[in-house]
């Protein structure tokens, strides 16, 4: 290497080292940012640290070229070599200066380390408390507002009552009317809110369809690409899918007419993401809703887990108008004791279909059951005991004691309230059959009845009368 060559490296590395030197001037002259706002310190603290990476930068590139130039500058032209460079280490000197180095060093880190933490620190306490500075204002406006809300409402309350003090009293035909304009509104609000219901359930229905339509579009989608990967006419497909919804359409009319008939419709069917279960609902006479739950079965079936009423399971008897007597209702049991009977004695799919027919089975006995209890207090004094017993007061002086059956009602007591004579009420009590599907609370009283008129007419039977306590003397009227 010439000469000349090494006293331009020299002066480059003077010129190097002279813009570090200015730099070092900058840093030193450089005024710290007083503004205590998060946002303007956090861009001194990036202006900062990039200064600091650029010296940083610099500073290693200018060493390494005076490295190089005094390495270069060892080259021995005639063993074609240069000199082995120094090594770290090899004088216990240069041991003691690294290791004082590396001391320093970690030093600096840690108190870099050090004053950054203390600086976070720092700006979150500030941010902290102007979060708080600005939620405590937001208060106090929230305060203020309601302050001056109260005044006017009181200004307003006292204007009200004064000149409710000077007009007249309402009269009863404005309370009427606006008694009239609020039920008015009620039935309006009632109307509205059925009205928003159907609605929602159209719309659920519509999304529901338009994603069946969705799936559909999509698998016709495949199937018309693979027909033509495969080079088949498409026309016989267009065919074939007119013709299964020709079937679809046929058999969905079909399946509405059988609910109809039938009485059961399958309103929803959703499964279970956590436990995999399927939840059939099912609409049982347009009013009484069944949720039943089931789990897949040896990969083919469907096997019962539980059911349960959704909708209350309370049957009602018809109101009829101008009787005077409201309608009597009964209270169904639960499901359990159907489900448990269905598990341990029957499989899929029987154990479903066991639900869903003793379902209806109950909701027709007990809707029979209900309207015959109606006309039965309609006639006499009765009073029900439960689900399953009923006792009757007649007018005949007796107490008919009745128990409830699901397929039948049994004459459990007859009780004569007034003297009756034990011989007639057994023979009372035997005309009823027992367990006989036939009868109904109603007509085992209606046959009572018949019976004691029967008696009356052919036997010459006496109906004991209330007995009358005697009198006291009165000693005042006989002096």
């Amino acid at each position: 290497m010439s000469d000349t060559s090494q006293q331009q490296n020299l002066a480059q590395l003077k010129k190097s080292l002279a813009k570090i030197k200015a730099l070092e001037d900058e840093f030193a002259d450089a005024k710290w940012n007083q503004s205590s706002s998060p946002k303007a310190v956090a861009e001194f603290q990036a202006s900062l640290l990039e200064r600091y990476q650029q010296a940083k930068a610099l500073y290693l590139k200018r060493r390494m070229e005076k490295i190089l130039v005094d390495h270069v500058s060892t080259f021995d032209p005639e063993t074609n070599q240069f000199e082995v460079p120094h090594v770290p280490g090899e004088s216990d000197d240069d041991d003691i200066m690294d290791a004082d180095l590396e001391a320093q060093h970690a030093q600096v880190v840690a108190n870099l380390e050090t004053t950054v933490q203390t600086v976070h620190a720092k700006l979150t306490n500030m941010r902290n408390m102007y979060q708080a500075i600005c939620s405590r204002r937001q208060e106090l406006e929230a305060m203020v507002k309601d302050l001056e809300q109260e005044d006017v409402s009181t200004d307003v309350h006292d204007d009200e009552m004064m000149q409710m003090d000077n007009d007249d009293a309402v009269n009863d035909e404005d309370i009427a009317a606006e008694q009239q304009k609020i039920e008015a509104l009620q039935q309006r609000k009632r109307e509205l809110q059925e009205r928003l219901d159907r609605l929602r359930n159209e719309k659920e229905e519509r999304l529901k369809r338009i994603s069946e339509h969705r799936g559909e579009v999509a698998l016709l989608m495949q199937e018309q690409h693979r027909m033509n990967l495969e080079g088949k006419d498409p026309k016989e497909f267009r065919k074939k899918i007119q013709e299964l919804n020709e079937m679809k359409e046929f058999y969905d009319s079909l399946r509405e007419v059988l609910e109809e008939l039938g009485g059961i419709k399958i309103e929803q069917v959703k499964e279970d993401n956590e436990t995999r279960h399927l939840f059939l609902s099912v609409l049982i006479y347009e009013k009484y809703k069944v949720e039943i739950e089931m789990e897949v079965y040896r990969k083919t079936f469907l096997k019962l887990v539980n059911a349960k009423w959704v909708s209350s399971p309370v049957v009602s008897s018809r109101d009829i108008e101008g009787d005077g007597v409201e309608p009597f209702s009964m209270s169904m049991n639960s499901l359990d004791d159907l489900v448990q009977l269905a598990k341990t004695t029957m499989g899929p799919p029987h154990d479903v279909r066991f639900i869903i027919r003793e379902c209806c089975a109950r909701i027709q006995i007990m809707q029979s059951r209900v309207e015959d209890l109606a006309i039965l207090r309609r006639r006499v004094l009765t009073k029900v005991i439960g689900n399953d017993q009923v006792a009757c007061s007649l007018n005949e002086g007796i107490v008919i004691v009745l128990r409830l059956y699901d397929q039948w009602v049994r004459l459990e007591q007859i009780v004569g309230v007034n003297g009756w004579d034990e011989a007639v009420i057994k023979k009372m009590q035997s005309i009823v059959p027992d367990r006989d599907e036939s009868m109904k609370p109603s007509l085992v009283v209606e046959l009572i009845q018949k019976e004691i008129q029967r008696m009356q007419d052919q036997e010459g039977f006496v109906i004991p009368k209330t007995p009358v306590l005697p009198r006291r003397k009165d000693f005042n009227a006989e002096e």
